[in-house]
């Protein structure tokens, strides 16, 4: 806190902006936004009351980012996660202290996410660890140390949290306009937005109807004027007639991978954007991920040279029912899945920032 509060300091202090480029202006303000969020996650939402899911990104992700991305060679990051291993611990006291009334989804999520880093602790870090045998070859007793501390919280989530997380998942409207405002980074009113918002549903609702008013006529030929005319009942119809297409757990990362694919070769052939040379690779979400997104790109920083793109997708959970299962993927449905894919990888990896 302090440290971002200096900053701001400095930041107000700068008095001769006349020379600063349009670019440099756009930053100083994106700094400016920068400090003030971080300012405001600390002073007002202070998520690490509340929101476990906070922990679980330092219990997991930061021992993964080493496993996944090789920005040094195989020796240094093995040493890097011995020691983030042993923090690890004292990660999940600190949780055990802060964490008070959570809300209860976010608990819920958080016992399943610990479960994926008790999996990766366990069974996910040999594809680095193989790289260095004579400096991992005592690592063992940290790692199963360290699983047994996450097994342990895991535990504590699911005994001592979730039976009193009685939290409410909403920030109230107070807190809503101000995180809204950093997410989107405009100073445009919650109703400013929510009018613009409903302006472009409209016009997008009439958009559909009119691209699913000649596939209507096609599937249902001896339809009637009436129902021609039923804009709801047309646009329902046909969605549900393109939901018959879709993949299955077995299928949605291959599939996730020709989409890819083709969304590649298209923008190279048009010449859309410079395509970066080291393809993106389409993985299986990890666990300990999974429960917010279905889906996300991870490009690497802005300085990182030659590091891998990742669009992780994730399977249905394992306790689904067949029927669950059969309703998530008639709505993540083949073409849905195109939408998802362009949206999440494609634009954003080959530019190389933005949000997930």
């Amino acid at each position: 806190m302090a440290r971002a509060k200096q900053t701001r300091q400095q930041v107000e202090g700068l008095t001769d902006l006349s020379q600063l480029t349009g670019a440099n202006n756009v930053d100083l303000r994106l700094l400016k936004d920068n400090v003030d969020n971080e300012i405001f996650d600390i002073e007002e939402l202070k998520e690490w009351e509340w929101n476990p899911l906070v922990y679980n990104r330092s219990l997991a992700n930061s021992v993964y980012l080493l496993v996944a991305r090789d920005f040094a060679p195989a020796e240094q990051r093995i040493l890097n996660l011995r020691k983030r291993l042993e923090g690890i611990p004292a990660v999940i006291a600190q949780a055990k202290t802060n964490l008070k009334h959570s809300p209860k989804i976010h608990t819920e999520t958080a016992i399943e996410q610990t479960q994926g880093a008790i999996s990766l602790v366990r069974e996910g870090l040999s594809p680095l660890l193989n790289q260095g045998p004579q400096v991992a070859k005592d690592l063992g007793p940290i790692q199963e140390k360290t699983a047994k501390a996450l097994e342990d919280y895991k535990t504590w989530l699911q005994k001592d949290l979730l039976p009193r997380s009685d939290g409410d998942f909403r920030l109230g409207a107070d807190k809503f306009c101000k995180k809204l405002r950093f997410a989107l980074a405009s100073d445009l009113s919650m109703e400013e937005i929510m009018q613009r918002a409903r302006a472009d549903l409209a016009q997008t609702q009439k958009a559909i109807y009119e691209t699913a008013l000649p596939l209507y006529k096609k599937y249902f030929p001896n339809a009637d004027k009436k129902a021609l005319a039923d804009k709801k009942k047309v646009t329902s119809a046909v969605l549900d007639k393109l939901a018959e297409q879709h993949p299955d757990d077995n299928t949605v990362v291959g599939y996730a991978q020709k989409i890819v694919g083709e969304a590649t070769e298209f923008a190279k052939q048009r010449d859309l954007v410079a395509v970066p040379e080291k393809p993106l690779e389409v993985i299986v979400m990890p666990e300990f991920k999974r429960g917010q997104a279905i889906a996300y790109c991870d490009p690497p920083g802005p300085l990182e040279q030659n590091g891998k793109r990742f669009f992780a997708v994730a399977p249905t959970p394992k306790d689904w029912s067949a029927q669950r299962k059969e309703s998530f993927f008639k709505e993540y449905n083949n073409y849905m899945c195109r939408d998802l894919t362009r949206a999440r990888s494609d634009a954003r990896t080959l530019f190389a920032t933005g949000p997930r």
